[in-house]
């Protein structure tokens, strides 16, 4: 942790506090004078103790020593995201490619995964791209890797929810169980529970299938009951107003396309209102379309 202490000599000036006071009952002023300097590591313990009195968490503290951006993950996440959302496939390919390099420097096989999610992307935006599939090496990869973690976080919620399009109804059942089971330690740290519940809303989209199945008999009521279960589990917050307004257009898809039409109508519809009132125009218009499409 040598790096962070000209990061933590920062925020110690700026609340105006002194190195004998910040080192007051946690470690010496010399050691405490050389970790700022980078001359010296830090434990951490001793570092967690030093936060708690400049009344920081750790993801403040990063957030500054990343100079106020997103850390490398968060920033990998959001620059592939991105760059899907614009339909940039020069970007997306670069990102793959760096993913690709590092995993040959290296041998970490998180960087193959990573370069696996981004070849999802790639394969939905890209009209010249060759149609392999993903070659089943690659789909085990996946599902081995994110098996095998005993506790799933940021990254393993967050790569899952990139590439659930490429696997079988089964295994997104199963990973999705899985990732909210094994996701349980961080349930109250809210980029986590966010991550948790994409996963889920994600899950519950690709069991409804695409629009012009709807009339087809649906094979998944018990699992949707169980997924459905899940987000009633995890509370999402009352101002989550974007959640909780996609979560009642979901349930209005789910009767509709288990046979009670009226019903589902009407919760969509009163999603859409929703959404009027607070003159979200856009997102009102897109659930408007989806229901045309659906009954």
């Amino acid at each position: 942790m040598v790096e962070y202490g000209k990061t933590l000599r920062i925020v110690r000036k700026q609340k105006g506090i002194t190195l004998k006071r910040l080192a007051d009952g946690i470690c010496s002023v010399s050691f405490l004078s050389k970790f700022e300097r980078g001359d010296s590591d830090i434990t951490l313990g001793l570092m967690t103790r030093l936060l708690e009195k400049l009344m920081m968490n750790f993801d403040e503290f990063l957030f500054i020593h990343h100079d106020f951006q997103p850390d490398k993950l968060e920033q990998f996440f959001k620059a592939a995201n991105t760059a899907y959302l614009n339909r940039d496939v020069k970007q997306l390919k670069q990102l793959k490619n760096g993913q690709l390099k590092k995993w040959k420097q290296y041998g970490v096989e998180t960087y193959q995964c990573n370069a696996l999610l981004i070849e999802v992307y790639e394969s939905i935006v890209d009209k010249d791209y060759i149609k392999k599939g993903v070659q089943e090496i690659d789909t085990h990869l996946l599902s081995d890797y994110l098996f095998r973690v005993e506790v799933w976080g940021y990254y393993e919620l967050m790569l899952y929810n990139g590439t659930l399009l490429l696997l079988e109804p089964d295994m997104v059942m199963l990973l999705s169980r899985t990732a909210y089971e094994k996701s349980a330690r961080f349930r109250n740290y809210d980029k986590v529970t966010d991550a948790i519940t994409s996963v889920l809303f994600n899950t519950i989209i690709f069991l409804l299938g695409p629009v012009n199945r709807f009339h087809e008999e649906f094979a998944y009521q018990k699992e949707m009951t169980e997924f459905m279960g899940y987000l009633e589990a995890i509370a999402i917050p009352e101002g989550n107003l974007t959640e909780r307004v996609l979560l009642l257009e979901l349930k209005g898809a789910y009767s509709i396309r288990v046979g009670y039409k009226e019903e589902g109508t009407a919760k969509i519809k009163q999603a859409i209102q929703i959404l009027q009132d607070l003159n979200s125009t856009r997102m009102a218009n897109n659930i408007e379309q989806y229901l045309l499409q659906i009954i």
